[in-house]
């Protein structure tokens, strides 16, 4: 079962969350995990009911166990979820979550299948430990397909079996058919060596197919857990750290993932066989075996010595990279300032002065990987000379035969090799070990509290309280917020002024839960946002800023953003309340008009524009304007300013505005300076006290 036809699971998952007295709607738990389909697949339904906070598993159960299940269960019948509970008097029911209707199990259970698929849910009352990342971090996910790893296991230890078994056929070929001259054992030898030829590659494949497939589901699953972790941080941690930076920790999964899903494994593999060739070894000869053994101690002895001293300038390298990598995003983010301040050479030279220093590092680790790599060769090769100098002489004095030689120096190899190939993961140890303190950089910080402990609502009514609220974004800097406390009423248009830097914006972001104020509580219809949903609370929110970011897609996918599921209708009527339907309708494909990266090929304005037409989509109960209109020509704003009334109605609305004259129709207007109110009322009054309002007021109008 791949997927369901109905939505009945989530409805089926809102009831049981009720059941718990957790306020969730459907909506919500489709725009929690991005669903843009009606239909959620087994996944998507485990992924709704762990963001819910329960922990969840499916299963094939037979109906003659029905009443051992844990409940309330979600039971899945004719192609409809429905919950699966005990009434009164205490008999197993079939609930319908979308009627709430209900029929006894046993007036039924003779229509249904022998064996039914149950999704069984039980609440997470613990809270989560904190742990920090590091390798414990990925084991769950290569658990997760044990199943597939222990064919490969299998598989391997077939190819092993084959490759312990091809060294006693040349053995015996030696030995029985040049020495003792049989040419009947010749031919079944040769049959033999000639089918461990065809089965061996065979097996091979097999295991490096299923191997392939299970590393690439383990590298799905963590690189979704990664990106999940990085959405849901908050947006100060974005603030404070480079994007180059940021886009450079994130390359760093890569070799995370290489290194635990590609030849470490299968190497790990491996090695549990070296010990099974080892002790044949030693049945052959335990003279030789020792110095074989002493070799594997000096390659650990070089590996403790080599290691922390590629390490140290692997971590210079990554650094060095890193920089390039920050130096390079920020120039292609602002080339139009690069090349309307004609300073391309100037930024080429500090390019070339962070590339030079990149190369450097990575050839400084390059040279002593080599050296590593050749100290592990020379030792090699020192044994291998050893182990034929001694079995040479031991098959002169009559101790083994030519045969058993050639058949230990066979098997050698399939000890020495893995331990080779472990110089070199030992290598790429070093580096994951840095990938794995630079991922910890983003896996360690904390979410946002989005579920855990908190309240939610579906709709609010937008009475909005900052009580004392301090603020500053650094511990070191100035305080943008000083203790300021403003109350808006549900349904009131008001709009805030000010000088530059005086907190406007701040307070929105307050509101948005964007930060968090050192002192003070933002309060939403009675309900502090310190223990509210964020996730909840922003969908009921709508905010269009100075410079909205658009996507690459279509301008009509643009708008539908945070509403995937509205009608074609409904964006019209968005777009035309925006004033953006005629100028996209003067497009080449209107709706369908594709938008490049960041909206490049469209005007400040038309960006501006469909912004606000998605910000109206969501038909949302708090309308934030922050300079929503200050990149719009007179024309365009007068639009927009004539379908306010519209645009207001029946919701909260805050707009920031230095361009008085989009806000004096307000129900109030507040200013906002040096952290502090300075006045607030309406229009008329403010221009009668002659204060901060005026004067500016008089400045855009004289």
């Amino acid at each position: 079962m791949n997927g369901i036809e109905n939505n009945s699971g989530l409805e089926a998952l809102v009831w049981i969350a009720n059941y718990y007295q957790k306020n969730v709607t459907k909506d919500q738990l489709m725009h929690a995990i991005g669903m843009h389909a009606l239909s959620p697949t087994d996944w998507e339904l485990r992924e709704c009911a762990h963001i819910i906070g329960y922990e969840t598993e499916i299963t094939l159960l037979d109906t003659s166990n029905i009443h051992d299940v844990p409940l309330p269960a979600l039971i899945y019948l004719n192609g409809f979820w429905r919950i699966l509970s005990k009434d009164k008097s205490n008999e197993l029911i079939l609930i319908n979550p979308i009627n709430n209707e209900f029929i006894h199990w046993h007036e039924r259970h003779s229509t249904y299948p022998e064996s039914l698929t149950l999704l069984l849910i039980k609440e997470q009352f613990e809270t989560e430990k904190k742990t920090t990342f590091g390798i414990s971090w990925f084991i769950p996910s290569i658990l997760r397909q044990r199943s597939q790893l222990k064919n490969v296991f299998i598989l391997a230890a077939i190819v092993q079996i084959f490759a312990l078994i091809s060294p006693l056929f040349f053995q015996n070929v030696i030995d029985k058919v040049l020495v003792g001259r049989s040419l009947n054992s010749l031919q079944v030898l040769a049959i033999g060596i000639v089918g461990l030829a065809f089965a061996e590659p065979i097996y091979s494949f097999l295991r490096n197919k299923i191997f392939s497939y299970t590393s690439t589901q383990i590298s799905a699953e963590l690189s979704g857990k990664l990106y999940r972790h990085l959405m849901a941080l908050p947006l100060d941690y974005f603030k404070q750290r480079p994007t180059g930076k940021i886009i450079a920790r994130i390359r760093e999964m890569t070799r995370i993932r290489q290194f635990l899903t590609g030849s470490t494994l299968m190497l790990f593999i491996d090695l549990v066989f070296v010990i099974l060739f080892m002790a044949v070894l030693f049945s052959y000869s335990v003279v030789m075996s020792w110095i074989l053994m002493g070799s594997l101690a000096l390659f650990c002895i070089l590996w403790m010595i080599l290691g922390p001293i590629i390490r140290l300038h692997t971590e210079k390298s990554y650094q060095a990279d890193e920089n390039s990598l920050t130096f390079l995003t920020e120039a292609m983010t602002g080339i139009e300032t690069i090349k309307t301040t004609a300073t391309e050479k100037y930024v080429y030279r500090r390019w070339q002065k962070r590339l030079s220093k990149q190369l450097i590092q990575g050839f400084k680790v390059t040279l002593r990987s080599i050296v590593a790599t050749q100290l592990m060769t020379l030792v090699s090769k020192i044994t291998t000379a050893l182990l034929l100098w001694i079995g040479v002489k031991e098959v002169m004095s009559g101790g083994m035969t030519a045969g058993e030689l050639v058949a230990y120096n066979m098997l050698s190899a399939h000890v020495t090799q893995p331990v080779l190939r472990l110089a070199q993961i030992w290598q790429d140890f070093q580096h994951t070990i840095i990938s794995l303190r630079r991922v910890g950089d983003i896996l360690d910080e904390p979410i946002e509290n989005e579920r855990k402990g908190i309240t939610s609502s579906a709709s609010i009514q937008g009475n909005i309280d900052f009580h004392n609220i301090r603020f500053r974004y650094h511990p070191e800097t100035p305080e943008v917020l000083c203790n300021l406390t403003l109350t808006i009423k549900a349904g009131e248009f008001i709009g805030i002024t000010g000088p530059s830097g005086s907190g406007k914006s701040t307070l929105t972001k307050l509101l948005q839960r964007l930060y968090i104020p050192q002192q003070g509580q933002v309060i939403v219809d009675g309900m502090d946002l310190a223990v509210s949903d964020t996730i909840a609370l922003r969908r009921r929110m709508s905010v269009v800023l100075q410079e909205s970011q658009l996507f690459v897609g279509t301008i009509e996918e643009n708008i539908r953003l945070s509403h995937p599921h509205a009608s074609h209708e409904e964006v019209i009527e968005a777009a035309t309340l925006a004033g953006a339907y005629d100028f996209i309708m003067s497009l080449p494909d209107n709706f369908n008009y594709p938008v490049s990266e960041c909206g490049l090929n469209l005007s400040g304005g038309q960006r501006q524009r469909i912004a606000l037409a998605r910000a109206l989509l969501t038909k949302p109960d708090i309308l934030i304007l922050d300079e929503a209109t200050s990149a719009l020509d007179y024309d365009s704003e007068a639009a927009i300013m004539k379908n306010m009334p519209l645009i207001t109605k029946g919701r909260t609305v805050i707009s920031i505005a230095h361009r008085l004259n989009t806000i004096q129709y307000a129900d109030r207007i507040c200013v906002i300076r040096d952290g502090e109110i300075a006045e607030i009322d309406t229009h008329p009054n403010l221009l009668q006290k002659n204060g901060v309002y005026a004067h500016l007021w008089r400045q855009q109008t004289q």
